[in-house]
């Protein structure tokens, strides 16, 4: 199934589970009157908190991919009160800036999407942003849309696996992989050792927060790297490659490290302005 095909089923479903679910069902975005308002998770007042680089990659879809002209940049560093993770996906379809703000032990406290539409003649590119509140404990959303719409919401978790009173979210998964080396990094992983989190998965128009899983299987030699490399699976069905510092490198769908491709590399989309993590 193609990438604009995948979007546009997530979107249909998700409209008709709204429009048919009964009553009685409980829903999951519970409109809130207001969020908790803590501010941008900074380590000091002038916002000077870089820090130390920990993890970087630059990947991008490779021949064997169904999705084409991907590409994402990220950067995971430890700064003075924890770490800080950005990162940018485009492809044709949409751009995704992300940042993610994380205590010392990688747990997520804070994250922040923005989302725009390549071909956007707009000066904003028609951008729809979200901010994810996680150091309550709970997990609130504050959504400005495209067209400058205000919508707040608190995530219940759902899922079929049983989630215990008062679970915090432990790792979340954002548009593109390279936020997954956080969870590799926070759960450390022997090989046929499993991990089992709270997690926010906020790739999706609609967002969800449930109980996941992460295992790590054999180390396997990858041709298209010329080297072996860790194999991680997480949701039971999504597999990763990462090197030996669990930076993640690609997956089994086809994305690799840049360097390793001998494609060019897609021209750069419209950025539409720096990302600013303040809003909405």
């Amino acid at each position: 199934m193609t990438a604009r095909l995948r979007l546009t089923t997530r979107i249909v479903v998700a409209l008709v589970v709204v429009a048919v679910a009964p009553s009685g069902c409980r829903r999951k975005h519970v409109p809130v009157d207001a969020v908790p308002e803590l501010g941008y998770p900074s380590c000091t007042d002038a916002g000077a908190d870089d820090g130390a680089l920990v993890a970087e990659g630059h990947i991008r879809s490779g021949p064997q991919s169904q999705e084409k002209n991907v590409v994402e940049r990220f950067t995971l560093r430890r700064t003075s009160c924890g770490c800080a993770f950005v990162s940018r996906q485009e492809w044709p379809l949409a751009i995704s800036d992300v940042q993610v703000r994380f205590d010392s032990s990688l747990t997520p406290l804070w994250a922040w999407k923005r989302m725009t539409i390549a071909g956007s003649k707009r000066a904003d590119g028609n951008a729809d942003t979200r901010r994810y509140e996680l150091r309550t404990g709970e997990v609130f959303i504050k959504r400005r849309d495209a067209e400058g719409g205000l919508t707040m919401e608190k995530l219940l978790p759902g899922g079929r696996m049983h989630v215990a009173e008062g679970a915090r979210v432990g790792a979340v998964v954002a548009p593109g992989r390279g936020i997954i080396t956080a969870w590799l990094l926070r759960a450390k992983l022997p090989i046929g050792g499993m991990a089992r989190e709270l997690v926010l998965d906020f790739r999706d128009m609609i967002e969800s927060v449930e109980m996941g899983t992460l295992e790590r299987h054999e180390d396997q030699f990858e041709p298209t790297l010329g080297k072996r490399v860790r194999v991680y699976t997480f949701f039971g069905r999504e597999t990763v490659f990462a090197d030996d510092d669990d930076v993640v490198l690609g997956d089994l769908a086809g994305m690799r490290p840049s360097e390793s491709l001998a494609t060019p590399e897609p021209e750069p989309l419209p950025t539409y302005g720096a990302a600013d993590p303040r809003t909405p």
